[in-house]
């Protein structure tokens, strides 16, 4: 069996000139600067092997003066409102599918969304119901990219580490089926926490975080990646044996494949919006919360986003190689690996 072809290219030469390529723009592509103004207080030191630490991929500044959204001191992203996350989630997935090509489009349209309320369960997937593809999100997972959000974008004005210090936070409180922690009294200034520009930079966030992890497992689907909606006939036992010289694990040339659609989805869609376009930087920051706990607990597996997805030092250059070259070809973007 000769095994799956990338455009006349076979898989597995593919995926490593991928790979090749995203390695050198991960070590040229400087920092994005979002250009919101005064900064609060002093910079942070931001030595790069700090906890929780990345280095970005090359992303357009977020305009200098976007439409503020109100302020509150329930504000549901900040507050991690679950039912409000939640529904966002739907949202955002409606969105992508409906800025997909019509033949990807046809094989998801009307694709349910499930939520899992498992306590301190962190996690997406696609999954099967029969022959009835689904997709999966846990309410752990909403928690955290809420705050991830909320952090980042509070980080950016006020130039502190918040990211790294709530990544720490999970590192060290979070455990196996209980509820995540809570950041403590005092922990964000609230002068800084509730900006207008703080909040309504932690909203644009949100969406890029949600639609590069719905869009990552929507491509799960329309790349034939499971059986109940898979475009060969081959079996799973005849895939694994396929892939098994390619990569060490079943999964991981499907889930590049899938980093490489869902960063193209995310970027598509943000290219529609008529206010912020979003970019690849939610998709970067939930690699640096992922990578962040590897270097705080480097033998220990908190979530189950960590056992179903290589790591985040793979993941990174490759969402970074994927934006550049979707830039780049006016957004056409990578090739999308066919099965």
């Amino acid at each position: 069996m000769s095994g799956f072809r990338c455009f006349g290219l076979p898989f597995r030469g593919a995926l490593l000139s991928l790979l090749g390529a995203a390695g050198c723009a991960h070590e040229q592509t400087p920092q994005p600067v979002y250009n919101w103004g005064p900064p609060y207080g002093q910079p942070a030191p931001g030595t790069p092997g700090a906890p929780g630490a990345t280095t970005p991929g090359t992303a357009p500044a977020a305009p200098a003066t976007p439409v503020l959204v109100p302020v509150s001191a329930n504000d549901p992203v900040t507050n991690h409102d679950i039912a409000f996350l939640r529904g966002r989630a739907q949202q955002i997935l409606n969105d992508l599918v409906a800025a997909l090509p019509p033949p990807q489009q046809a094989r998801v349209n009307g694709i349910p969304l499930v939520v899992d309320s498992t306590p301190g369960e962190v996690n997406a997937f696609a999954a099967c119901s029969g022959s009835n593809p689904a997709m999966a999100i846990t309410d752990g997972l909403l928690q955290i990219q809420s705050q991830l959000a909320r952090f980042r974008a509070y980080d950016e004005l006020a130039r502190s580490n918040k990211v790294g210090e709530y990544i720490g936070l999970i590192s060290q409180q979070a455990q196996p089926k209980r509820p995540l922690p809570e950041v403590p009294a005092g922990f964000a200034d609230p002068r800084i926490d509730f900006d207008p520009r703080k909040v309504t930079r932690q909203y644009q966030l949100l969406d890029e975080e949600l639609a590069f992890v719905m869009g990552h497992e929507l491509g799960h689907h329309y790349l034939g990646h499971l059986p109940c909606t898979a475009l060969s006939p081959l079996t799973l036992g005849q895939l694994s044996g396929v892939l098994a010289n390619a990569v060490p694990a079943f999964n991981q040339p499907n889930e590049i494949a899938a980093d490489i659609v869902g960063t193209n989805n995310t970027l598509t869609l943000g290219s529609r919006r008529a206010d912020y376009h979003l970019t690849e930087g939610g998709a970067l920051l939930t690699m640096q919360f992922f990578a962040g706990l590897d270097q705080l607990k480097p033998l220990d597996i908190l979530f189950g986003f960590e056992r179903d997805h290589p790591p985040p030092q793979l993941r990174t250059p490759i969402i970074q190689q994927t934006a550049a070259t979707w830039r780049a070809t006016g957004g056409v973007g990578l090739p999308i690996f066919s099965f």
